[in-house]
């Protein structure tokens, strides 16, 4: 607005609004108590040559005095203001044209002009509670002088159009500050001013000549409703935005609920503002009723516009744990079935009592959304998903828009409903076995919850919706049954964080109140000093333990500890010892099946050779081209304990293995990407977290007995583990016998448990027989307390003829072994009978030892 523009408003402005005095005060009677009478830090002021001056203690504080005033609609507000210093961020004026509140030191609303501060300004402030906001900007440096002397005049119309003018000098001349237009309050009960200073400006602060006018306002607005507040379950509270009168505020008539009449009665309030409605019959906890108000005046007679209002008595319980649970999933919208393409999951309310979950937390631990406010009663059901995807839910049943909404993972993922305590109402940790169906888990399909009221069911009260939409979502499942958990819970894992502490992780989730210490023992020699949970899932817990030592091992016992439905734990133990660096070959590769039946997947087995417990986490697995690890993956993100003679399997597709090899246990078998493996050639790589080589195999189809007549399904097994790992002789096929694969056990082909006494060899089996299969080999095996013997082994008929050289002059190693499947020098097969082994080995001392062991050739 162009300057002539700004005094011809203001001309028009003040010559079209009769003004009649508020109240005015120029002091000139030495006297700031009387007529107007001023509140505030009294002891602080005087009144000096006609001027209310600041006189206070020479310390850095604050002082303020305030009058009562009405004044803000089509008001001018004019005074006089002195300060004889340069006005810093420490020393400066307020003038609170507006405030609700007496103490201006304390939390109010209403506007001042601040004059002074950093940028040596007057401008015009908005102050909400605490917050202040600037809403005229003045002239920066307006204030900067030695000592300032000026007046001040604000303009506020009836529509809320402020101006803002300073003369400094005075010179007699107002100057525009800036404009603005605000509304946000329209009331106001005091004037007042406030100093802030320090100990050499307690002194000099001077106010003069107040005066504030106002015109008479006519009141033709109509009252509003403000606010609807329950009180209980038979009273309800009514703010209006003014004062209304007293016939038509208490006339019952006019509060109609609807389909349940009126109030037995309605009592206006002393602040003339609230009615106080009375019911006969209480309204129930949870439910929202609407009422049509209409009729009610104000003081003025304007009658309000009618209008319907929520009415809802809301007395929340104290939620336990389950009150609020997930009923339904929808991962994977993709292929669509017959529901929308975006992923939902569902609650349910199996408690009794309704909940506000305005607040409440959804989350995947990396995206959370809260809910609004919304009322879910007893029994309900809604669906909950993105803000973005709520439309498309709403022909289903009642829905819920989050904005950030967890992405739910298809294969699986953990989720929680916290309150906004942050206390898990429920959690859920599902993967794709839960669907319990290959095509279904492909997409297209929800997770439904079998039994409700199975509070501490998991996997096994989850699978694939039956409804032929897919799902259904806000309502009650398609796959509903009684499906009480009546199993008893189980140790998954034991893992030594440190030596003292032990980590234990559950197959569910477990009764708080049956963990005690003496459900827990060590041997040998252990003490169980703490027993903790690890988080909310209630299925992990920290046991604090007397320190452990390194190369023993222990044994954990468990007894008595029940899962959340009161199931008691068979008594149980677990074997674990402190983690070991591992070096190479203390973990070997023990069997791979690279060939599987259809429907089948690739595996590779390691085995723990060595007497360490060792820690798998952030081991790998690979193809080995050219002595370089290639394809490497990931086994474990997590620790991953494998004890010695402890078997570990890794897949892409566990309960494929276990399907196609039953005996296979369940808990030595693990889910892992996989690199691929050739049905003919190939090989296999284990890293450690350092990238250093455990072990490595290059295999062929050719290591298959030859009497199998295919190889596929047939796993590979190493016959000793601590044989060469590339050495043909050390590998063959697995036992029919033992179903061709033995994933997560001994192999059908192994020596482990046969050890070799040192300075000894042995024949196993003593029995054999060439061409059957499973039994068609016999294995020498030697062990000597050091390495550098040379060996001649030979085996002799009866009669003591040669029939076949197996070592010549061969150099040994302290241990291993060697292998004769029955033929002789000429290729032939030797008969059935009695045969010797001899086994010579010499050393460069000249000491010379001889071995005759006896082995049978057998039949069919």
């Amino acid at each position: 607005m162009r300057r002539r523009e700004i005094i011809a408003f203001t001309t028009f402005f003040l010559l079209t609004n009769c003004c009649c005095a508020q109240f005015t005060d120029a002091f000139s009677d030495g006297d700031f108590i009387n007529q107007p009478s001023w509140t505030g830090d009294l002891s602080k002021f005087i009144v000096n040559s006609g001027k209310l001056k600041l006189q206070a203690s020479a310390v850095s504080e604050t002082a303020y005095l305030s009058t009562l005033s009405k004044a803000i609609h089509s008001t001018s507000w004019e005074f006089y203001l002195q300060m004889d210093f340069n006005s810093s961020s420490t020393n400066f004026s307020k003038i609170y044209l507006v405030s609700d509140q007496p103490d201006l030191h304390a939390a109010l609303n209403g506007y001042f002009i601040k004059a002074g501060n950093t940028t040596d300004e007057v401008s015009l402030y908005r102050q909400n509670g605490t917050i202040e906001t600037k809403v005229i900007d003045g002239l920066d440096g307006r204030l900067d002088l030695p000592a300032v002397m000026m007046k001040i005049k604000v303009i506020r119309n009836a529509v809320g159009a402020w101006q803002l003018f300073s003369d400094v000098g005075p010179s007699g001349q107002y100057s525009l500050e800036g404009t603005a237009i605000d509304n946000t309050f329209s009331s106001t009960s005091y004037f007042g001013i406030h100093c802030t200073y320090t100990s050499t400006r307690s002194d000099k602060f001077w106010f003069d000549d107040f005066s504030v006018t106002s015109t008479a306002i006519v009141d033709t607005t109509p009252p509003m409703i403000e606010a609807v507040t329950t009180l209980s379950q038979q009273q309800v509270n009514i703010l209006f935005s003014e004062p209304v009168e007293q016939s038509s505020s208490q006339n019952t008539a006019n509060f109609m609920m609807l389909n349940s009449g009126s109030p037995t009665s309605a009592i206006l309030q002393s602040d003339q503002k609230t009615i106080r409605l009375n019911f006969s019959t209480s309204l129930t906890n949870g439910v929202t009723y609407s009422m049509l108000v209409s009729s009610v005046k104000d003081v003025a007679g304007n009658p309000m516009i009618s209008k319907n209002v929520d009415i809802l008595f809301l007395k929340e319980i104290p939620g336990k744990i389950k009150d609020i649970i997930f009923t339904e999933i929808f991962p994977d919208p993709s292929p669509q079935i017959g529901l929308p393409n975006a992923e939902f999951v569902e609650i349910y309310n199996r408690s009794q009592n309704p909940f506000n979950l305005s607040g409440w937390k959804l989350s995947d631990g990396s995206s959370t959304g809260v809910f609004p406010p919304q009322i879910i009663l007893p029994g309900e059901y809604w669906i909950v998903t993105a803000a973005t995807s709520m439309n498309l839910f709403t022909a289903f049943g009642k829905t819920i828009g989050l904005f950030n909404f967890p992405t739910l993972n298809n294969g699986g993922e953990s989720i929680t409903l916290k309150n906004p305590a942050s206390q898990t109402m429920d959690s859920i940790n599902y993967t794709i076995d839960w669907y319990r169906d290959v095509d279904k888990q492909e997409g297209g399909w929800t997770l439904e919850l079998i039994d409700p009221n199975n509070p501490c069911g998991e996997k096994d009260n989850w699978v694939a919706s039956e409804n032929p939409k897919g799902g259904t979502p806000g309502k009650q499942n398609s796959v509903l049954a009684n499906k009480p958990d009546l199993t008893s819970p189980t140790i998954l894992s034991l893992f030594p964080e440190s030596p003292t502490k032990l980590l234990v992780d559950f197959d569910e989730k477990l009764d708080p109140g049956s963990i005690s210490l003496l459900n827990f023992s060590i041997y040998p020699s252990g003490t169980i000093l703490k027993a903790t949970f690890k988080d909310i899932s209630l299925r992990s817990l920290e046991l604090e333990v007397q320190r452990l030592i390194t190369h023993q091992a222990y044994k954990l016992g468990v007894k008595n500890i029940r899962d959340c439905s009161g199931n008691m734990i068979l008594p149980a133990s677990f074997n674990f010892g402190l983690v070991e660096k591992a070096d190479s070959l203390d973990v070997v590769v023990n069997e791979i099946l690279f060939n599987p039946r259809s429907g089948g997947v690739d595996f590779v087995e390691v085995y723990n050779s060595s007497a360490k417990f060792i820690n798998l986490k952030n081991w790998k697995i690979g193809n080995y081209e050219n002595k370089i690890p290639t394809n490497t993956t990931n086994l474990f993100s997590k620790n991953q304990l494998l004890p010695p003679n402890g078997f570990a399997v890794f897949t892409s597709d566990p309960p494929a293995v276990r399907f196609q090899y039953p005996q296979s246990p369940e808990q030595n078998i693990f889910k892992t990407p996989m690199p691929g493996f050739s049905d003919d050639v190939g090989s296999v790589v284990i890293l450690d977290e350092e990238g250093k080589i455990m072990d490595e195999l290059g295999y062929s189809k050719e290591w298959h007995s030859e009497f199998i007549k295919s190889d596929e399904g047939v796993s590979l097994e190493r016959i000793g583990v601590h044989g060469p790992t590339n050495d043909r002789s050390n590998w063959t096929s697995a036992s029919s016998i033992a179903g061709y694969a033995t994933p997560g056990f001994a192999n059908s082909q192994n020596r482990i448990g046969n050890e070799v006494e040192e300075g000894e060899v042995i024949v196993l089996p003593e029995i054999f027989s060439p061409g059957t299969p499973d039994n068609d080999f016999v294995q020498i095996q030697y062990r000597f307390n050091q390495g550098g013997w040379v060996a001649n082994v030979k085996v002799f008929d009866q009669q003591a003829h040669l029939l076949k050289t197996i070592a010549s002059n061969e150099i040994l190693s302290p241990e291993g072994f060697f292998r004769w499947d029955g033929e002789r020098e000429d290729g032939t097969k030797a008969r059935i009978g009695y045969y010797a082994i001899w086994f010579e080995v010499f050393n460069s001392s000249g000491t010379v030892k001889t071995f005759r062991k006896r082995v049978i050739v057998s039949s069919r």
